[in-house]
């Protein structure tokens, strides 16, 4: 019996609670000694779960917590060694990126340490006991460069510099990007640079257009984003719009006419990630471009343009 012919499905709580019991009970209770109490720690019920099924019959389980921790990883001793633990980690990994986490942790087992950084997991700490069994922290960070799913609730600065990349990977003939500061946290970088330039390259017709408040931070900074704008004035171009009763200094990622990237606030603000959603793309274009014919060629940018 291989792994595909598992299932692996998000489980409910308290619907499905006796299955996935009944499995952490046979593995952490019954077979390694785990107290009742320390097993069963009353968090399941805002907890996210998911079960893997063979023939209908619940084989193995695992949980993910709000704080973004992985945890009760299990799989009967009758299905082990199939896969179905990779197959219970991906799933996880699947409901943490829908609910557009930064990061991910949890406390491995010392000997199931090298499994998790087979999956990209990294040790942090010295290890320690926990319910009697020695552990490690492992944490791994969740990459959303090519991410194209609807989210909700997106954190900022990460994983939103993440979906900035998406966006820009994905874009064809154009991007509007629209930024009080082009924060360099979230607008500078390599990762962010490279993929400005692969979407510049791929066609003739390509063409970004960016609108931030002030021009003199990113003078000062020498903002990698400017400097490429320096180098393809005609493909990457650059305006400042100080006040407008349209814009109260919110934050758009454009991607053609069907993908918006949008906080509406401030950093403490959730952002939205919306791919292929023509309308509400389409309006934030029609916003972009009102601004747009109203802002303006800093000299400062045309200085360093030529």
């Amino acid at each position: 019996m291989g792994s595909d012919a598992v299932q692996v499905r998000p489980a409910l709580w308290p619907e499905d609670e006796e299955a996935l019991t009944g499995i952490r009970s046979a593995i952490f209770i019954a077979e390694q000694g785990v107290p009742h109490a320390i097993e069963m720690d009353g968090q399941d019920s805002q907890a996210r779960h998911v079960l893997a099924e063979h023939e209908g019959r619940a084989v193995g389980c695992g949980r993910l917590l709000a704080d973004g921790r992985i945890g009760r990883l299990a799989v009967l001793p009758s299905h082990r060694g199939q896969g179905i633990g990779a197959q219970l980690l991906k799933a996880l990994l699947d409901l943490a990126r829908d609910a557009a986490m930064a990061d991910v942790y949890l406390h491995s087992q010392a000997s199931a340490v090298q499994f998790y950084a087979r999956e990209g997991f990294e040790v942090r700490g010295e290890p320690f006991e926990e319910a009697g069994i020695l552990h490690q922290d492992m944490h791994r960070s969740l990459d959303y460069g090519d991410w194209n799913t609807r989210l909700v609730h997106v954190p900022y600065p990460r994983p939103f510099d993440q979906l900035v990349i998406a966006q820009l990977r994905q874009a064809r003939r154009e991007l509007r990007l629209l930024s009080p500061t082009l924060d360099p946290r979230v607008f500078d970088g390599e990762a962010v640079l490279a993929a400005l330039r692969r979407f510049i390259r791929e066609s003739r017709r390509s063409q970004a257009r960016v609108i931030v408040q002030e021009s003199r931070p990113l003078v000062q900074s020498g903002h990698g984003l400017l400097q490429l704008a320096r180098r393809l004035p005609s493909r990457i171009e650059l305006r400042v719009l100080r006040e407008h009763g349209d814009w109260n200094g919110d934050s758009q990622v454009i991607r053609d006419r069907d993908s918006l990237l949008a906080l509406p606030g401030g950093e403490s603000s959730p952002a939205l990630y919306a791919p292929e959603d023509r309308p509400r793309a389409e309006r934030a274009v029609e916003r972009f471009d009102e601004l747009w014919r109203a802002a303006t060629v800093d000299p400062e940018f045309r200085a360093l343009a030529l």
